[in-house]
């Protein structure tokens, strides 16, 4: 848009934001200009800005907004000293939403001449991550991963937390229905789905489905959405056939249809799964879903840096090439093009819908030359390292997670015993490494996995220390559960004092990282017979929903309670009670 245009745009958000200015805290002021430091932005969400014709791009790693005009491409940005995640642009406020997932709050900034403005923050949780708008623009909804809770926010007269939602699993997509009467969340890392009442805000229906990265969701009506995950087939060894036909790992589009039955029941129905990838050409870690108002569908496939076409029926007709890592997509107003934020090339991707091209690509600014550490960050995400492109790193590390499964990946040295996907978050000095214990150095296990998990050529040796050097940039997830107050600081070092008094240090040798350089007969056995093997990090220990090799304790008391995990018999009720307290605080 012209610059005069801009100029006008963002004096009209100032006079129309003022209100708020005075029931809120202190404004922090930040300069919008031209990029010209050299920055690695990792670009992780963008919107729509309608009366400026603008797309404000939230940048994860560069701690910056950028304001892109996608017909003139240019491009000025804030440094905002956060970390956001997601954005939203609020109408009715003239004004953005920004999840900060490094300070927890929601940012609400308006737009001035030559400075973007946080007028007021809201806290909302550890991780936060993802958010939405109700259709009217009355609530925004935000998740919190590490919190494991959805907080709504009513949007006016001034942003304030309505309600928080606690939930059983860490949550990341959020979605309302058009009419405004559902919030659908999903879960960040597995296949739990939640359906919340946005009048009552409860849930009224929950589903666990077979899938994990939901990454996507968008609504074909008031009662039936789709979403974009994988689907991991536990018992199918990665073999290159297996790969190369799509039976170890599907990418999906899965519609679901909602009927409500009662006030507060919500029934959650899938109508059918359709598969991106064919045969020998995969289409790793499906993301973002747009549907135009032609009923076409635009889907980015993250892992192989392409966005495909689907038609109504939900048949893929094109995949386009965009650059590295497409993580969202938001379509013109005209609907005539789509706007694709690559993450990895800090860039936007301009595609011409009628012709199914991109016609131009819009850098972000100035980027410095890859380190190491950044190499491995795109080899991670890469899912062409896999064969035919099926899936990454990513697949089963949901961001240096888990996809909470199990696979079956030649990692002990043959087939027919799957084991549980580990979280890779903190855990570079976890050595050994495989369940058996057989990988000495985190080095052996990413050229183990190059071959016997991806089966995609394997990786050079410059590749594994490049993908080393970014696994080592992973932290731990923060405590579960900390203390809360002296009685329950009381509590955990009574747990503390039993985890001691039982020899479980022995194995998981405290205070940093509650694993050791052995392998220990706990008295379990694999399929093939294994006895021995590694004890996983204790750190974070509260967030996992399966326990042991193969995920047989489906909770933590049960590992101690059914599996008598090493356990003397004579411990108390009050002595388990203490010991689970003090895991859950790690």
């Amino acid at each position: 848009m012209p610059t005069s245009r801009l100029f006008q745009f963002l004096l009209f958000s100032a006079l129309c934001t003022s209100t708020l200015l005075l029931a809120a805290e202190p404004e922090s002021r930040y300069p919008l200009r031209e990029p010209q430091q050299p920055l690695r932005r990792r670009p992780a969400s963008m919107c729509w800005v309608p009366e400026a014709q603008i797309l404000a791009i939230a940048n994860e790693r560069g701690s910056t907004i950028s304001l892109l005009a996608p017909t003139t491409g240019k491009v000025q940005e804030a440094d905002i000293n956060a970390s956001p995640t997601k954005l939203i642009w609020i109408d009715r406020l003239h004004l953005l939403a920004i999840v900060d997932t490094k300070s927890g709050r929601v940012l609400f900034a308006s737009l001035k001449p030559g400075e973007l403005s946080v007028q007021q923050s809201i806290e909302i949780g550890r991780g936060a991550q993802s958010l939405c708008l109700s259709p009217d623009e009355s609530l925004l909804a935000v998740s919190s991963v590490w919190d494991r809770h959805v907080s709504l926010i009513s949007v006016e007269p001034i942003p304030k937390v309505q309600s928080t939602i606690p939930l059983k699993f860490e949550p990341s997509e959020v979605c309302f229905s058009p009419d405004g009467t559902m919030l659908i969340v999903a879960d960040a890392f597995g296949g739990e789905l939640v359906v919340i009442d946005t009048k009552s805000q409860t849930i009224v229906g929950q589903t666990k489905l077979h899938a994990h990265q939901i990454r996507g969701i968008a609504f074909l009506s008031a009662d039936r959405c789709l979403l974009t995950h994988q689907i991991l087939f536990p018992d199918i060894p990665t073999t290159p056939n297996n790969i190369a036909s799509g039976r170890v790992l599907e990418n999906v589009v899965q519609e679901l249809q909602f009927t409500r039955t009662s006030r507060s029941r919500v029934d959650v129905q899938s109508l059918g799964i359709q598969e991106i990838g064919v045969p020998s050409d995969g289409a790793a870690d499906p993301g973002a879903i747009h549907i135009a108002k032609s009923s076409e569908r635009f889907v980015a496939l993250a892992g192989v840096n392409e966005v495909a076409t689907m038609n109504s029926y939900g048949v893929v007709r094109n995949r386009i090439r965009v650059g590295k890592r497409p993580v969202d997509l938001v379509i013109s107003p005209d609907q005539k093009q789509i706007y694709c934020l690559n993450n990895l090339s800090d860039s936007v991707s301009v595609i011409d819908l009628k012709k199914q091209l991109v016609t131009k690509t819009i850098p972000l600014g100035p980027q410095p030359q890859l380190t190491s550490r950044d190499r491995g960050e795109e080899l991670f995400f890469d899912g062409n390292i896999s064969r035919f492109g099926w899936y990454s790193c990513q697949s089963c590390h949901i961001d240096g997670h888990t996809n909470t499964q199990l696979a079956d990946t030649f990692g002990d040295g043959n087939a027919g015993a799957p084991k549980r996907v580990p979280s890779l978050l903190g855990g570079r000095d976890d050595n050994p490494w495989a369940w058996n214990g057989t990988m000495r150095s985190l080095h052996d296990q990413v050229l183990l996995s190059g071959d016997s998990t991806m089966r995609g050529g394997g990786l050079s040796a410059r590749q594994a220390n490049d993908l080393v050097a970014f696994l080592h940039t992973l932290e731990h997830p923060p405590p579960f559960q900390p203390a809360q107050d002296e009685q329950d600081k009381r509590l955990i070092a009574q747990g503390l004092e039993v985890f001691t008094s039982q020899g479980c240090a022995k194995c998981h040798v405290p205070p940093l990282t509650y694993t050791s350089d052995s392998t220990y007969d706990v008295g379990l056995e694999d399929e093939h017979g294994l006895k021995k093997f590694n004890p996983p990090s204790l750190n974070a220990v509260g967030y996992r929903r399966s326990f042991f090799h193969d995920s047989r304790a489906k909770s933590l008391p049960e590992v101690f309670t059914h599996f008598g995990h090493q356990l003397d018999d004579s411990l108390s009720d009050q002595h388990l009670k203490a010991l689970l307290r003090f895991l859950q605080s790690l």
